[in-house]
């Protein structure tokens, strides 16, 4: 086995050789997949605008592999929208039965895999709490990633410690790199070796190597350009650690919010939710999990209509202050913000993220630049 055989690196850790994998391969590959479990990908034949879909198996032959991160994010797919996490009366001795599933998620991109660490932190790893149904569900999770050939105007990876592209240690199964007639792949688990089994992966050449380090060095150079107007030079955790009132760039910016939780929706790394209970008939009743958003008035909501954070402008600091100074404060320093972009791809009130981090270090309204329009989420044709 090629993993039995990994290159030892100066740190004696294991380092899998680069694989080339041809276009028919690939194909082969997303048949495994599909028969290994429940296959989801991201399809970049969609307009130009890569989606989350379940797979199937006549499409594997039209597969687009997608050169932008997908349009939706997959937190779906680790933390359902609803799910059942108690039901009454009955026997309090029998736990609700999770099963778990095998499944893949195919062609996402860095900022959905650092998404999924951001739940893995919290749901998994923390020793405070460790939810079950997520567990199983991780448990049973095959991710293949793949390096961003474009940018979007709004992608701004590389301001919270992100990148377009995923490197060893990051959580893949496997990784793939598009190259000339095919893909470089890299081994991230001794599961993703077995599935390569009968692809015809084979060791990269030198070039198709050399290859993959141009494409890392464009794109990250694309978002580099597109996000200077945005950088600062103190990092985005220190200057959202520093506020102590509401500063202007908050009344600012937050000012055009609606309120609707778009933001948080389509956020790779939000994972606000509520607990209520339903009546499911016959005298029974089920607690559901649901997903929330820290946007809505209701959600810090109390007994008695209390709410400490009534205003819109107070809900919309709050959520800045949890990925940039609550989550990381209790893991490691690691914001809970990926720089996918989509939140200023879907806010109705044209609100930058970017722009309303950049203006934490101006004291007055007059002084800030104006905002780009969000509405722009096309990369430039052919780049």
């Amino acid at each position: 086995m090629l993993w039995t055989k990994a290159l030892m690196n100066s740190c004696g850790e294991s380092k899998m050789p680069f694989l080339y994998l041809s276009k028919d391969g690939l194909k082969e590959l997303l048949s495994k997949l599909y028969d290994w479990g429940e296959l989801f990908w991201v399809d970049g034949s969609f307009e130009g605008k890569p989606r989350l879909a379940r797979a199937t198996k006549e499409a594997i032959a039209k597969y687009e592999v997608p050169a932008l991160r997908g349009v939706e994010p997959v937190k779906s797919l680790v933390i359902p929208p609803k799910q059942k996490v108690a039901e009454y009366p009955g026997n309090l001795d029998k736990d609700i039965e999770i099963a778990p599933k095998k499944r893949a998620i195919f062609g996402i991109a860095q900022c959905d895999l650092a998404g999924i660490t951001i739940f893995d932190r919290v749901f998994k790893d923390d020793p405070e709490f460790v939810d079950p149904f997520y567990v199983e569900r991780r448990k049973g999770l095959f991710i293949v990633t793949i390096d961003c050939a474009k940018a979007y105007p709004s992608c701004f990876c590389n301001l919270v410690k992100g990148k377009p592209f995923c490197d060893p240690g990051d959580g893949y199964d496997l990784n793939l790199t598009p190259v000339e007639d095919g893909f470089l792949v890299d081994v991230g688990t001794p599961a993703g070796e077995e599935l390569l089994k009968g692809t015809g992966a084979s060791q990269a050449t030198d070039s198709i190597i050399a290859g993959r380090d141009k494409l890392r060095a464009k794109v990250t150079a694309q978002l580099e350009k597109q996000n200077a107007q945005f950088a600062t030079e103190k990092t985005y955790i220190e200057l959202v650690s520093e506020v102590r009132e509401e500063p202007a760039s908050y009344r600012h910016h937050g000012s055009t919010c609606v309120e609707c939780g778009a933001c948080t929706n389509v956020c790779p790394g939000c994972f606000c939710f509520g607990i209520y209970d339903n009546d499911a008939g016959d005298g029974r009743y089920e607690r559901l999990m649901t997903w929330d958003s820290c946007q809505l008035a209701g959600f810090s909501r109390m007994a008695g209509m209390l709410n400490p954070r009534l205003r819109i402008a107070q809900r919309f600091m709050h959520r800045y202050n949890h990925k940039f100074f609550h989550y990381p404060w209790r893991y490691e320093g690691w914001p809970s913000c990926t720089g996918c972009g989509r939140c200023v791809d879907n806010c109705m009130g044209s609100i930058d993220m970017r722009a309303t981090l950049r203006d934490l270090t101006v004291e007055s309204v007059e002084d800030m630049l104006p905002s780009p329009s969000p509405k722009v989420a096309e990369p430039e044709a052919g780049k």
